[in-house]
């Protein structure tokens, strides 16, 4: 039989060498990119392929500047130490996070490391116009530094509302009093770049599942709060959960008591409930403190305060774990104050509002990623046309 082992593996399953290489080039590049460096063993070994074949693939992606090599350091073996694979800085991906208050931009290469976030100030709630022009301006600005040979390969968006997956456009904002915006198309126009959408906490949700070094993370809920509300992604067996049309997650707009009227039209929805506003003084000591600094004393009002809102998360999220059976409950934004501020009332509200079988299997730990968490995300979903298709760049 003639051929290399890769085209009788074509012939077998009929599809074309280049869809074979085209598959395995994804493959190697995403495993870069999520394990921010592996050695050429390693990437041999967990794709099956061949020694010949990994070096061939590694050292296309080298050429198109997506990947990186250098010699493995501190390695003592018989024979030659096998190099390390790392993400290359040539393809970047732009992020934008509009919020009540702000449009965040940064600007984010593969691994997932963020190289410049830039916060935008607005009075209020940003118009999709304001974003868009704020955006362009950023992302013009931000071309303008790259290096040589550095190009931004799309744009990532995260919106705090429900966002129509494959069209990237707004169906409800609620906060942000956006309503059937087509802020993909809109952005592209204005920019000439490629556009993706999704909810924040979904693209969230995504960013701690692959990046947030949590250990046994393919069950995972994301709670991300913000100015803008508090919204969910759900990750279960290791994929995201986005429902019939990308609109799963919507944790903030569930019923938790209460009379308040929400922005959906509802009342006592939990976003009325558990607010930033009065927890801003405890996240940006959170956010300064450090890990040995001793505890600090606050005053009778804070803990009320965060003690009565921790209840009233734990009616969300004793909801959730009835339902969806999760081993991580991941708080992000200005959530992370509540298991640094609030963790016993917390758990103990919990093991109240959940049976015991599902609550004893669950973790409830702040968001690793900190603040990054949204630009990563987003930026994941610049990234995934340029992962699923190397070859491309």
């Amino acid at each position: 039989m003639t051929g290399s082992a890769d085209d009788r593996r074509a012939e077998r399953t009929g599809t074309s060498t280049d869809d074979v290489r085209r598959h395995n080039l994804s493959t190697v590049l995403t495993l870069v990119h999520r394990h921010r460096a592996l050695s050429r063993a390693e990437l041999t070994r967990r794709t099956g392929l061949s020694r010949s074949t990994t070096k061939d693939l590694v050292g296309e992606l080298t050429q198109r500047g997506l990947v990186a090599e250098s010699p493995a350091l501190g390695v003592s073996q018989v024979g030659r130490p096998s190099p390390i694979v790392s993400p290359g800085n040539r393809a970047l991906a732009v992020a934008i996070t509009p919020e009540v208050g702000a449009v965040t931009v940064g600007l984010v290469s593969l691994g997932g490391l963020v190289l410049e976030e830039i916060r935008f100030p607005v009075d209020g709630a940003p118009t999709v116009s304001e974003t868009v022009a704020i955006a362009a301006e950023a992302i013009d600005g931000i071309g303008q530094g790259l290096a040589e040979g550095q190009i931004i390969t799309a744009v990532g968006v995260a919106v705090p509302g429900l966002v129509h997956g494959p069209g990237s456009a707004v169906q409800l904002a609620p906060n942000l009093d956006w309503h059937d915006e087509e802020i993909g198309q809109i952005l592209q126009a204005a920019t000439g770049l490629p556009v993706h959408a999704a909810n924040d906490a979904n693209v969230g949700a995504v960013a701690e599942h692959l990046f947030g070094r949590h250990g046994n993370a393919d069950h995972l809920i994301y709670v991300n709060g913000g100015p803008s509300g508090i919204g969910a992604g759900f990750v279960v067996a290791g994929e995201l959960l986005g429902g019939v049309a990308g609109y799963a997650g919507e944790l903030g707009h569930t019923y938790v008591g209460g009379r308040e009227l929400c922005h959906c039209g509802s009342v006592g929805c939990l976003e009325t409930e558990v607010t930033q506003a009065p927890l801003s003084r405890l996240l940006a000591e959170l956010d300064t403190r450090s890990p040995d600094s001793p505890p600090v004393s606050h005053s009778g009002a804070e803990l009320d305060v965060i003690n009565r809102q921790a209840r009233s998360l734990a009616i969300a999220l004793g909801n959730c774990v009835n339902m969806l059976n999760p081993r991580l409950i991941v708080l992000g934004g200005f959530l992370r104050v509540f298991p640094a501020y609030a963790a016993g009332v917390l758990r103990d509200e919990l093991a109240y509002r959940s049976l015991r079988g599902p609550r004893d299997l669950v973790r409830v730990v702040p968001a690793m990623l900190g603040s990054e968490t949204l630009m990563i995300g987003a930026a994941e979903l610049a990234f995934a046309p340029l992962l699923a298709d190397p070859g491309e760049f």
